[in-house]
């Protein structure tokens, strides 16, 4: 054993545990943080003390070749620097310590450990909170889409009793748009990063949605996309843009024509995005100018709200470009 007073006796003097061992793995040297932090005196984790009294998930025997292994140098250090450990008390407490260890010329391993306890406690204080935080927010969306869904119960009770062709319209897009949001906040309900969903899933689904109700048309829509990632904020107005565009689409531009095809498309185009709602139907009409007004409105409104601009190609059909940043 090493006496006091000789090399390691300075090493009483600091806030941490520091304990020595030498190649054989056996303590030789505990200074006096050990009995303020764990409990015990720096004689008895002295030889084989220190395996024992502090054994926990890992057996002794190993713990005490690993140590062995570092001292004679026949392992490396790196995977034991800020390596961090709980510990038991004597009176049964556990606590968490942070370690560093070096190799000393004459084969001896220097093990020093820092107490975490309190910083551990925090991380974990906030981890708890941060997963209470997303529950929440979970629920809110969940509420928010079963709020919607309620909301399109009500309005297909208003269809009932109404002949007016403009009014079951105007509520049919209503319920578009209402399904758009409602999705989306699923998405972000199931979804594991609140942050932003998984736009390309998003798109193909409500695509597939909006093509559902109006089955009876013999209408393709293709949908091309690439795994990409919005915020809610910007994938609310990209789905109400989509489903204004392609709604019209369906109504409007295949008119005296039985078949057709819609292309929805999201593409990176060197910093810039742009979603493209293409068809090709019948292109601008007098009689699409018209249907279109409030929609083509709606659409410039959301696009402003994302910085964005809007070109409208009628060329063999109608093809709507809008390019914006994410």
């Amino acid at each position: 054993m090493i006496e006091k007073g000789k090399p390691f006796a300075t090493l009483d003097d600091i806030n941490a545990i520091v304990l020595v061992a030498d190649a054989n793995g056996s303590i030789v040297f505990a200074n006096k943080a050990i009995k303020s932090i764990l409990g015990y005196e720096p004689e008895d984790v002295l030889g084989d003390g220190w395996w024992e009294l502090t054994s926990m998930k890992k057996k002794t025997d190993t713990r005490k070749a690993k140590t062995a292994a570092m001292a004679n140098g026949t392992a490396d250090l790196k995977d034991r620097h800020l390596f961090e450990n709980l510990l038991p008390t004597k009176d049964g407490r556990k606590v968490w310590t942070q370690w560093t260890n070096t190799r000393t010329a004459d084969g001896l391993l220097v093990g020093i450990a820092q107490d975490i306890t309190e910083k551990k406690e925090l991380e974990q204080k906030l981890i708890r909170k941060i997963h209470e935080n997303e529950l929440l927010l979970k629920e809110m969306h969940h509420r928010v889409k079963n709020n919607l869904q309620i909301i399109t119960s009500l309005l297909n009770l208003q269809f009932n009793g109404i002949e007016d062709k403009q009014v079951i319209e105007a509520i049919a897009k209503s319920k578009d748009r209402i399904n758009s949001m409602a999705l989306l906040h699923t998405k972000l309900y199931q979804s594991g990063n609140l942050a932003s969903i998984n736009f390309g899933e998003y798109l193909s689904e409500l695509t597939s949605s909006i093509e559902a109700s109006y089955c009876d048309n013999n209408i393709k829509c293709l949908v091309k996309h690439s795994q990409i990632f919005f915020n809610i904020d910007l994938s609310i107005n990209l789905g109400l843009i989509i489903t204004e565009l392609l709604t019209n689409a369906y109504k409007h531009a295949f008119k005296g024509r039985m078949e057709g095809e819609i292309q929805v498309e999201i593409t990176n185009k060197v910093g810039k995005l742009e979603l493209i709602v293409a068809d090709n139907g019948i292109g601008i009409t007098d009689d699409i100018k018209s249907t279109q007004s409030l929609g083509l409105e709606i659409v410039l409104a959301l696009t402003e709200q994302i910085n964005g601009t809007m070109d409208i190609v009628s060329d063999g059909g109608l093809k709507y470009v809008i390019t914006f940043e994410e």
